[in-house]
């Protein structure tokens, strides 16, 4: 065996290594026994939020006495170097450093970390400032954006949605699609004819920080309920959402994402519909769950073979109520599976599923009419909870329809 020959052998033992102490670990932390949820998360796909992290005064004299504050949004841990160590989500230090120091702030979170940095200069040291002006935003550190939001998120088409922002030390800030370069406190109102992301990008000399809001177009009405209609139900997004699982730990998400993230956490999604409206004695002929617009990270198909494969996405209708009631049991619980998508590649063809029948091959929406639901419910997820290739790997749901088509008795 030749030498390249023997270390491409022991990398591979190496990686196989890795993802055998990976099982072990999820295994063991599956076993532990404790559980943990919040109602209140940023989405799998957010990193935590710096909202301030400063230095008041920024430049002093040797000897003297500076404030390091932060303030933190969605993290599980912060830290600061330099010797100041693990910090809690918000606070204050006051330090005494003997030369020009930049202290750099780390939030951590399931979807992975964010860095923020910050200088104070001591005069007559090394790179410090001879006069009394401050160094500037831009060179302080990386850009923040402090929120992105639209107002409303929902429209009806022909509607108008305002997009607003509040960013910290940019030079540059740019919202795609259409609406390209903006100043901070200005907003800006959009009204697209689809369901459309938003991405505002955020930039200066030291780097960039971008994220997205999507603004959610539905028809201006659904179509009259009446024999021998077909009805588009939209999916309620207050009680749609996500569970992600680390070990026994359950944290819930306001995104519809099913799949798995960077550090290999698996997330399983929940889909409401409003049945309320169809009769109670309307015969349902046939009922399709459209997925309609969705996006998808990473590579969660059904082609890749050994690591990497997801495995089919499966549905599951299941009845949870609304996301704030979302649990452990809820994510494991058994169900009857109505259908899958194996997805063979990344393009977004439309995902589509006949949901008329359940696996007992009883009428889905007759059933549940019948029981006197007012919602019937779909769980999402894929069959290999997560592939351990530290990739995120997942399809998230925008807008999603359950397509009903019924006539009432004559």
């Amino acid at each position: 065996m030749t030498g390249r020959d023997s270390a491409a052998g022991c990398r591979k033992e190496g990686d196989n290594m890795k993802k055998y102490i990976l099982a072990v670990l999820a295994l063991v932390m599956t076993m532990s026994g404790c559980i943990t949820i919040s109602g209140d998360l940023p989405s799998m796909l957010d990193r935590p939020v710096v909202k301030t992290f400063s230095a008041n005064p920024a430049i002093i004299n040797p000897g003297e006495v500076t404030t390091l504050s932060w303030t933190v949004n969605g993290a599980n841990s912060v830290f600061i170097d330099q010797g100041v160590g693990n910090v809690a989500l918000s606070g204050s230090t006051t330090l005494t450093p003997t030369a020009t120091t930049t202290y750099t702030l780390t939030a951590n979170n399931a979807a992975g970390n964010s860095t923020v940095r910050c200088q104070v200069t001591v005069r007559g040291t090394q790179g410090s400032a001879t006069t009394g002006t401050p160094t500037p935003p831009a060179l302080s550190g990386m850009p923040q954006i402090n929120y992105f939001v639209a107002e409303p998120a929902v429209i009806v088409i022909g509607g108008s949605s305002m997009l607003r922002w509040d960013v910290t030390g940019a030079t540059n800030i740019f919202i795609s699609p259409e609406v390209g370069p903006v100043e901070e406190g200005v907003g800006v109102l959009v009204s697209p004819a689809q369901t459309t992301k938003y991405t505002l990008t955020a930039d200066n000399q030291i780097g960039q920080a971008a994220t997205s809001v999507f603004v959610t177009v539905r028809p201006a009405q659904l179509p009259p309920l009446q024999g021998g209609n077909t009805v588009d139900l939209p999916v309620v997004l207050t009680e749609s959402g996500s569970l992600i699982k680390s070990g026994s730990n359950y944290t819930r998400s306001g995104a519809v994402c099913v799949g798995d993230n960077t550090m290999n956490l698996p997330s399983r999604a929940f889909l409401s519909f409003d049945i309320s409206a169809i009769p109670a004695n309307a015969v349902i002929e046939e009922t399709i769950l459209d997925l309609g617009a969705y996006t998808i990270t990473g590579n969660p198909v059904y082609t890749v073979s050994g690591w990497g494969n997801m495995g089919a996405l499966e549905i599951y209708p299941y009845q949870y109520g609304t996301t704030a009631d979302v649990g452990r049991l809820d994510y494991e619980f058994p169900a009857a599976q109505v259908g899958s998508f194996k997805l063979n590649d990344v393009s977004g063809s439309p995902m589509k599923l006949d949901v008329t029948l359940d696996n007992a091959g009883n009428n889905l929406i007759g059933r549940l009419k019948a029981e006197g639901q007012a919602r019937c419910q779909f769980r999402l997820q894929f069959f290999t909870t997560t592939n351990w290739d530290s990739k995120a790997d997942m399809v998230c749901v925008e807008s999603a329809a359950l397509r009903v088509k019924y006539s009432l008795p004559q």
